[in-house]
């Protein structure tokens, strides 16, 4: 992500269904972790996934870009954030951070990619904030996270997971020769793969 890009996300001054403001703090406040691993969570199990960003203060609907200290900020290493969220997660969430600065603070980002197989569920329990056997979701109608509230909302998530193992078994066919794809189709694939990983 730009150094433009990301001071245009905090310019928006409010969340979306892909983009969600996490509170200043340093990783081993569990409370904080907890609502990082549940956005991370439905985030996952959004078709292109999304981004958490921390050190955004938000209070009734009033963000406050104040950013993390540094002491906070040390907390915040990839290797703990992904064995944490690990805990929480089945399958596993696959995402990237970085440290990002605007006006003199730091924030830490988090893209979460889409999940690869099938959608991420919780697997374990954390007081108030996650339920084992929880399947979190970004709700198309308020940038929130939340348990799948809607008969639509599953079948989204149902088509989502559907499309990436017809994908696969595709694949799988051609490569086993039982499909000839022509080349032209096979070329415009790969290429749409790849740009559609370069985006994430």
């Amino acid at each position: 992500m730009t150094d433009q890009e990301f001071a245009a996300i905090l310019a928006l001054g409010h969340e979306t269904n892909g983009i969600e403001f996490k509170g200043p703090g340093s990783r081993s406040n569990r409370q904080l972790f907890a609502q990082v691993v549940r956005t991370a969570l439905a985030m996952a199990n959004r078709r292109a996934g999304g981004l958490i960003i921390i050190g955004v203060a938000d209070s009734e609907g009033a963000v406050n870009a104040v950013g993390l200290g540094e002491n906070d900020l040390s907390t915040w290493r990839y290797d703990d954030v992904a064995a944490g969220i690990a805990v929480y997660a089945d399958p596993s969430v696959d995402f990237d951070m970085e440290v990002k600065e605007y006006n003199g603070n730091k924030y830490v980002v988090l893209r979460v990619k889409e999940f690869a197989d099938i959608p991420v569920l919780c697997k374990q329990d954390y007081q108030g904030v996650l339920r084992q056997g929880a399947c979190y979701v970004r709700s198309p109608r308020k940038p929130e996270t939340s348990e799948i509230p809607t008969q639509t909302d599953m079948r989204d998530l149902l088509d989502l997971a559907t499309e990436k193992k017809l994908r696969q078994e595709l694949v799988r066919l051609q490569r086993v020769g039982v499909i000839v794809l022509p080349a032209a189709h096979v070329a415009a694939t790969q290429q749409f793969e790849q740009r559609r990983s370069d985006l994430q």
